[in-house]
């Protein structure tokens, strides 16, 4: 066994053994702390005395036969005699064996984990150890350092053994970083060549603390694996089970002051220690020298998060949960911080699948900490100490319902929908204050729920504050479901489609609600940047500015949105505001940025967390494809799954324009037609005129001529050509260039070449010179 990183210990052991050749004998005590390879080292030591001609003896202690006597001394003599061992002989037996083997050759006797051995094998050793003289023997012990054990006084033998006066000291240390050098570039373990050990030795290092079996252990995985960077050492189950052998071979306590360390992870102190484990502090202190000595700490912590989790694996459910539920407890007592204390809970709950429930004390806990992780951008840390409390119950649990709501929903807006049902239940049930309503109204209305959201407002108190809440909610709630008030509470039917009108007779509740809503849209707006509260649909309401002509105003919002404390920028907010970007780019002709924005906002969420919210970036995202000539790619944005609940909104009614506008760009018009019909009953039903971003009747009209000239209706075939179309002939009749007609129409070069392509097709051209022919003969 080639022990390269072990050469100074091996020629010692080697020096003895010369010194015994020439008469008399030797004995050494190899110690250090487990997984420094105490028996590797006596392993390789066994080989070379053997390859040399000595007789060699060998035994291992274990925990096991601590109570077992003369155990030790039984595998020495079986290996002496090739026979079943006869230890009745007492102490005497084994010297007379060694003394008469002697003469003839040397011999070697090793005791690996002598620290395990039985008190009558540490006698028998212990009158070996005073008559060496004249065997020829060396005699090798290994056992852990002679450090105050955490287990206890060792039995006087054994103890008087191992501080033998004629024991050689052989102590071993965890490697340096050149010793983990000559470790990975060993021959047996041919895992990298020289230069590569040297240069990955330091990472290597840290990570194990150069500790050889965590060393053996990291190896094996990086042989499974073969990371393209071996500088980044990968821990494994290899590496895994290497520590929880190194916590064995330490004994209970030393393994159970780990745990605890892992439990407490950041939080842990000396006396945190010693009152989780209940354990005196001295013994605890003990304890973490010998983990330190075997290089599993840095800093008096675990060395990483691989180390932890090998740690915390060797817990069971219930010890796992025992230990997180006294270390909140212990850490709450002594004023830590809220989060740490249900970080805690959290785990205890999860381990034990949410039984039994925790405290009311804890509820209250992790109500309070989940509110300062929300006011700092921790959404799902917030969920988790929601969730822990909710399932423990107690007098908050309707308001502890809304928090969870809304926390997911900052974490993962689709996450909600599973409450939905639960939220309403709770909301008919009781009264909800205003910020309670508040939330869950924008929630509601963000999946589709507007009746749900109706009744919560309506259940809101008398007081000043909650009356103030709850007109602005009703306005918000009108605005972005124009009828919601209907007697179904959602406005009659979805419009899916071109050609589905919208159901309902024409409320009174759609009129435009000018600088009050105006102030509302602003006040939604506002949540997002300084407040946690969840906005409702916020491309939808941001769209009232822009319906008003507030077009600055609405690009103000947007980018103070954009410009929002980053560290509270959950993936819904992120997302609502880089939506509310692409409406306002949209909507003031930037398509390029639009795209951008959009492509944004559809990326930080999947469909379904969108909600009815959808149709804002999709509608910006379709429009910006089609007026830049992106047809496929506004044709893959079509294809996105959106819920029937957004035909009721007015996002929905921004997506069927853009969808509209689409139609007609490739030549659909009756399609297009159908789409420009449909908005046009929303605006009707909602009794709102068509003005500004929501005028229909402009496209509508180039629709309707479009589908005319399908059918050549005054006989022409320049009856066949789109509005857009006609403008970019005339202009190419008159002698502009593409550039040119891109820049007079507010079109990118590319949509006028595909416009002039679908002309000359149409008008079946095949230059300019005919088209401007064409167009003069038609004039005439």
């Amino acid at each position: 066994m080639e022990l390269a990183w072990r050469g100074a210990e091996l020629g010692l052991l080697e020096e003895l053994l010369a010194a015994v050749r020439s008469g008399g004998g030797r004995a050494a005590l190899v110690t250090g702390s487990p997984g420094t390879g105490k028996s590797a080292l006596l392993g390789g030591f066994a080989e070379r005395a053997g390859r040399s001609g000595a007789l060699v003896l060998s035994a291992s202690a274990s925990p096991a036969e601590t109570d077992l006597p003369l155990g030790v001394v039984g595998q020495l003599l079986s290996g002496a005699t090739g026979a079943p061992a006869r230890t009745a002989d007492g102490p005497a037996a084994l010297h007379d064996v060694l003394r008469h083997r002697g003469a003839s050759a040397p011999a070697v006797v090793l005791v690996d984990d002598a620290h395990h051995m039985d008190e009558a094998s540490a006698r028998c050793l212990l009158y070996l150890c005073g008559r060496l003289a004249g065997t020829g023997t060396v005699l090798v012990l290994s056992a852990r350092p002679a450090s105050p054990s955490p287990a206890g006084p060792l039995p006087l033998p054994l103890a008087e053994l191992l501080r033998h006066p004629r024991c050689t000291p052989v102590p071993l240390t965890v490697l340096d970083e050149e010793k983990v050098a000559g470790f990975l570039a060993a021959p047996a373990g041919g895992a990298m060549d020289t230069a590569t050990a040297r240069r990955v030795a330091p990472h290597w290092h840290r990570f194990t603390g150069g500790n050889p079996r965590l060393l053996h252990g990291l190896l094996d995985d990086h042989r499974a694996c073969r990371p393209v960077r071996p500088s980044r050492p990968v821990a494994g189950t290899a590496f895994r089970r290497a520590v929880t052998h190194c916590l064995r071979g330490a004994g209970a306590p030393v393994a159970s002051v780990a745990r605890a360390l892992a439990v407490l992870a950041g939080t842990a102190t000396l006396t945190l220690l010693a009152r989780l484990l209940e354990l005196p502090e001295r013994t605890v202190a003990a304890c973490l020298e010998e983990l330190d000595a075997a290089g599993l700490l840095d800093g008096g912590r675990l060395r990483h998060a691989g180390i932890r989790a090998a740690v915390l694996e060797e817990l069971s459910a219930g010890e796992s949960a025992a230990l997180h539920t006294t270390a909140a407890r212990l850490l709450y007592d002594n004023g830590a911080g809220l989060a740490s204390v249900a970080c805690h809970l959290v785990a205890a709950d999860t381990t034990t699948g949410g039984r039994p429930a925790a405290p009311q004390w804890a509820v209250t806990l992790l109500a309070e900490a989940a509110r300062q992780a929300l006011a700092g951008g921790g959404a799902r840390q917030a969920a988790d100490f929601l969730r822990t409390a909710h399932r423990s119950g107690g007098g908050e649990g309707g308001e502890l319902l809304t928090m969870l709501a809304r926390a997911e929903w900052e974490a993962d807006p689709a996450a909600v929908v599973r409450h939905l049902p639960a939220l309403e239940r709770d909301l008919a049930a009781r009264r909800p204050d205003a910020d309670d309503a508040a939330g869950a109204v924008g929630l509601l209305l963000w999946h589709g729920h507007p009746a749900g959201a109706a009744r919560a407002v309506s259940r809101l108190g008398d007081v000043d504050r909650a009356g103030e809440t709850a007109s602005a909610l009703a306005r918000i709630h009108r605005y972005v479901y124009p009828s919601a008030d209907d007697d179904d509470g959602g406005g009659g039917r979805a419009v899916t489609g071109p050609g589905h009108p919208a159901a309902g007779p024409p409320g009174d509740t759609g009129e435009d609600m000018g600088e009050d809503m105006g102030e509302d849209a602003e006040r939604v707006l506002a949540s997002i940047v300084y407040d946690h509260a969840p906005p409702v649909p916020v491309a939808a309401v941001l769209a009232a500015l822009l319906y008003a002509g507030e077009t600055g105003r609405a690009a103000r919002w947007c980018a103070l949105t954009a410009g929002a404390d980053r560290s509270r920028a959950t993936p819904a907010r992120r997302a609502a505001a880089a939506a509310a970007a692409a409406v306002v780019h949209a909507r003031t002709g930037a398509y390029d940025h639009a795209a951008g924005y959009a492509g944004r906002a559809l990326s930080l969420l999947s469909p379904g967390a969108w909600g009815v919210a959808i149709g804002m970036p999709l509608s910006a995202a379709v429009l910006s494809a089609t007026r830049t000539g992106a047809h496929p790619e506004a044709a893959a944005r079509l294809r996105v799954p959106v819920p029937d609940a957004m035909f009721r909104t007015r996002a929905g009614l921004h997506y069927l324009l853009a969808r509209g506008h689409y139609h007609l760009a490739v030549d659909r018009p009756r399609a297009a037609l159908g789409d420009f019909h449909a908005c046009r009953d929303l605006l009707a039903g909602w009794r709102l005129e068509p003005r500004g971003a929501l005028d229909w009747r402009a496209a509508a009209a180039g629709a309707q001529r479009a589908l005319n000239g399908e059918t050549g209706a005054d006989g022409t075939p320049v009856a066949g050509l789109t509005l857009a179309e006609r403008r970019v002939a005339v202009l190419a009749a008159d002698g502009c260039t593409n550039r040119a007609i891109a820049a007079r129409l507010y079109v990118t070069t590319s949509t006028v070449e595909q416009h002039l392509t679908r002309i000359y097709r149409k008008l079946r051209v095949k230059s300019r010179t005919d088209l401007t022919a064409l167009l003069a003969a038609r004039a005439r």
